[in-house]
């Protein structure tokens, strides 16, 4: 049974998103970043892990956001870029629990954001059994969830992390649902991650049907711009990464495509927000 179901919603005590207490801009905004880093075993010729690995580090670095959504992250491609991460919390096992299989967690900046709470549960129709498969699903998905707080005061958000299925349509759609069902408490709500699906697609207009917003299409209506690149695309290919918000104002959104140097950091490219809680 998912966590809402559960738990009390103690934001309702806060009266939805107040703002914060703070003396400087920077203290009222919540940075954000969602990044499928392609899994490190794939046969990808030039593009494999080794050869990149520096610039997923440099994408990170250049960001530092205050929560990071990584997707197919191996162990061992999360312990490489352990320095990178050095002062950001992990959350949440890998799909097929523990350390197995891919990561499609969350990562939090510690000296910005309080963990108030956290959890996970599997895609699935039975999202508390561990590295359960759902559906027409070609493998167990999963998503992660945290009620942070930025430690400069005020209230808090619920941000998720995940990774739809790559093959069954309606895994995507009863994903959707259960990620929507999980949040409809929160005043304030993120959900970010490698969702298969591009806006128009059925996963996603059930998002936008709940008052849910893609944060780049607010910010930047007229782009065209892609998140699959596939190694090639410097247009960055179908947008199928996102970051939906519900509750709160974005005030920055971008897609950091195309190559660095002579090569691309993952054949996703990262998506970035911004979100002002004042």
């Amino acid at each position: 049974m998912l966590h809402a179901l559960l738990l009390p919603w103690f934001l309702l005590t806060t009266n939805g998103c107040n703002a914060l207490q703070a003396s400087s801009s920077a203290d009222h905004e919540l940075s954000v970043m969602t990044f499928n880093i392609r899994y490190g075993t794939a046969a990808d010729g030039e593009h494999a892990w080794p050869a990149r690995r520096d610039r997923v580090e440099e994408r990170i670095l250049s960001q530092m956001p205050d929560l990071l959504a990584i997707q197919e992250g191996l162990n061992f491609q999360l312990n490489e870029l352990a320095e990178a991460l050095a002062g950001y919390r992990k959350l949440g096992q890998h799909r097929g629990g523990g350390k197995i299989g891919e990561f499609s967690g969350l990562y939090v900046r510690e000296d910005r954001v309080e963990v108030l709470s956290w959890g996970e549960f599997w895609l699935s129709p039975t999202p508390g059994e561990v590295a359960s498969r759902g559906w027409d699903a070609a493998l167990p998905r999963m998503a992660v969830w945290a009620e942070v707080q930025l430690r400069s005061g005020g209230s808090a958000v619920r941000v998720y992390g995940t990774h739809f299925d790559h093959r069954g349509g309606q895994a995507r759609l009863q994903s959707s649902e259960l990620m929507l069902r999980d949040a409809a408490g929160a005043p304030c709500a993120i959900a970010m991650g490698d969702f298969n699906a591009g806006e128009d697609s059925a996963p996603v207009q059930a998002f936008f049907r709940e008052g849910w917003k893609s944060a780049v299409a607010v910010m930047l209506p007229s782009d065209p711009r892609g998140t699959f690149n596939g190694f090639r695309d410097s247009t960055g290919g179908r947008r199928i990464d996102h970051i939906f918000f519900r509750g709160i104002k974005p005030i920055q959104a971008d897609i950091l495509g195309g190559r660095m140097g002579d090569l691309f950091p993952s054949d996703h490219d990262a998506v970035v927000a911004r979100f002002s809680l004042d």
